[in-house]
């Protein structure tokens, strides 16, 4: 059998899963030969990196247009592998605008397709469905609901559960964690996550930013975390840190008080999480992160107005944040695109800090959350389907 696997992830959670998923298949078959688009955590499997990540990490129509001539160099060099190298088998981890892309190239080299992580096509864009019956030979879907969905759609998936269950270990006590970071346990403490690309961090750390030194002003003794995916650029977030920007400055509150109540650390966003009393989270996997901390969270999200004009034309759900979408409620706070100001933000941090049953129900709702994912293992049942498909091609 051939040995050579084509694998594909974007996003830094897509890049984790993406190792755990390399690391179970090279369980049952040692010799086997990765190579592909993907980060650290991939390239720490010995995974042979075509181009990195986080040079395709965009989001948005408008967004996507400065990155093109990277985009064109990558599907370049993964049209010249597929057809050198013939892999076996290639896996696209979610990151569909580009991975449709790379199916496409894999189709035409007659490589069989497996899709681990969906893309939220049953969220918008529907009509997607029918590219990925058209190109991908089996997805393997984390949340329930995915697979009975793809089924109704004529397109064979496979549920293997949630691989966070398998992957976030129990965190330390909350006092150890943030004792560690040198911060103070006895102090309120909120957790930002802005998102992994540099493009999400522009558009939202600002902001949380504007609205840490409203909070602050509130409540005096509040200090922040600030966790990095590892595909975030440290830099650019320092700048804003040290800037903070004139939003923060005409709030009462120094920068440089601010600044000293705010802690960057290197990933750990569950860690972080978890030693938080509420969190301000970017849409995406972190929401389900902050479910399983059991941490009330307010989710946020904004791209470019033209991003935001099409998608309003094209989502079919209620909710954006994955956790609301597996509670069926909202459970946590939606603050989008133009509702997400310093004001809206911090005075909704606020009322939820202050609402002791709010606080109480939601706690509730996010056990059934937990309960909705699976048990661990996940990575091992994707490997078994991985390896299924190279042995029938």
């Amino acid at each position: 059998m051939n040995k050579k696997i084509l694998v594909v992830a974007g996003e830094a959670s897509g890049d984790h899963h993406a190792a755990r998923l390399v690391a179970a298949i090279k369980e049952q078959m040692p010799r086997a030969e990765f190579f592909g688009v993907g980060g650290e955590a991939l390239a720490a499997q010995g995974v042979r990196i075509l181009c990195p990540a986080e040079a395709l990490a965009v989001v948005g129509l408008s967004e996507v247009a400065g990155r093109l001539p990277t985009v064109f160099r990558a599907l370049r060099d993964i049209r010249r592998s597929l057809k050198e190298e013939r892999p076996a088998l290639a896996i696209l981890v979610d990151f569909p605008d580009f991975n449709f892309w790379v199916a496409r190239l894999a189709k035409y080299y007659r490589v069989p397709v497996m899709y681990y992580i969906s893309p939220q096509v049953w969220a918008w864009r529907t009509y997607r469905v029918r590219t990925i019956a058209r190109l991908v030979d089996r997805m393997v879907v984390i949340f329930p609901f995915e697979a009975e969905f793809y089924r109704e759609k004529g397109v064979s998936a496979v549920y293997v559960g949630h691989p966070f269950m398998e992957t976030l270990p129990p965190p330390r006590p909350r006092q150890a964690l943030l004792e560690g970071w040198g911060l103070d346990p006895q102090r309120l403490t909120l957790a930002l996550l802005p998102g992994s690309r540099a493009s999400e961090i522009e558009r939202h750390l600002p902001t949380m930013l504007q609205a840490a030194a409203l909070i602050q002003e509130a409540i005096p003794q509040t200090q922040f975390l600030l966790p990095l995916a590892s595909t975030a650029p440290r830099g650019l977030v320092e700048e804003m840190v040290a800037n903070l920007g004139p939003g923060a400055s005409s709030t009462g509150v120094s920068p440089v008080d601010l600044r000293l109540s705010l802690k960057i650390i290197e990933g750990q966003s569950y860690a972080a999480l978890a030693a938080a009393h509420l969190a301000v989270v970017a849409s995406g996997t972190a929401t389900v992160e902050a479910a399983l901390a059991a941490t009330p969270s307010i989710i946020v999200y904004r791209v470019s107005p033209l991003t935001f004009a099409v998608g309003r034309l094209l989502v079919r759900v209620e909710h954006v944040g994955m956790a609301n979408l597996l509670a069926g409620e909202r459970l946590f706070p939606e603050l989008l695109q133009h509702f997400f100001t310093p004001e809206s933000l911090a005075r909704e941090v606020l009322a939820l800090i202050g609402d002791r049953p709010r606080l109480d129900t939601l706690r509730l709702g996010l056990a059934r959350i937990i309960e909705r994912l699976g048990g661990p293992g996940a990575s091992r049942r994707a490997a078994r389907v991985a390896l299924e498909i190279m042995k029938k091609a």
